[in-house]
């Protein structure tokens, strides 16, 4: 991994709250999630930490630095994200703490006030910078899409067991993930 420098008011965004993502070095609020959003991503990470076991790590709102050829940062606090171990170096070093590649696998829950072009500019991102698949998850449709790095996308409903690939042995259980969680009403 090249080790590029996180430019200091980049870095500082991570000492206080409110937590800001940068988009192409612009900074945008990040969408305060609602309660249904936070128990989403509790259960999706917990699932995917059951299934990561040595070969990786998850986390949750874990801020991830991305410097394109022209110089313009974006930093972006995926909902869920899983980094293998043979991509991301373990230890106390700026580089595994504060990572400049891409999850493997980034989780983006909509929020209500999500604009569809900076969800999908983050998509962009994601993919540039190495995710193999970015798991974008309307909660109150159950709707499901996933983008993948050979740029091929799949929309599925949240409802069921299915297997997510090219994550072996990786099942997500959609009825114990919503189980409990009261959504808002779709107004069609």
């Amino acid at each position: 991994m090249l080790s590029i420098p996180i430019p200091r008011w980049l870095a500082a965004l991570d000492v206080e709250p409110p937590f800001l993502e940068v988009l192409d070095g612009e900074t945008q609020p990040d969408v305060s999630p609602y309660r249904p959003h936070g128990q989403l991503a509790v259960r999706i990470g917990a699932q995917l930490d059951e299934w990561a076991g040595e070969t990786g790590s998850v986390g949750a709102e874990v801020r991830f630095y991305f410097r394109r050829a022209d110089g313009k940062w974006s930093s972006l606090l995926p909902d869920v994200d899983y980094m293998s171990y043979v991509r991301l170096p373990s230890g106390p070093d700026d580089e595994s703490q504060r990572p400049r590649i891409a999850p493997d696998l980034a989780v983006e829950i909509m929020s209500p006030g999500d604009r569809p072009g900076r969800l999908r500019r983050k998509v962009e991102i994601y993919l540039e910078f190495g995710a193999s698949v970015v798991m974008v998850v309307d909660p109150i449709q159950r709707r499901v899409v996933l983008h993948r790095a050979d740029g091929s996308t799949e929309e599925r409903d949240a409802r069921g067991t299915w297997a997510l690939e090219p994550f072996d042995g990786l099942t997500l259980d959609w009825e114990r993930i919503y189980r409990g969680i009261t959504l808002p009403s779709v107004s069609r």
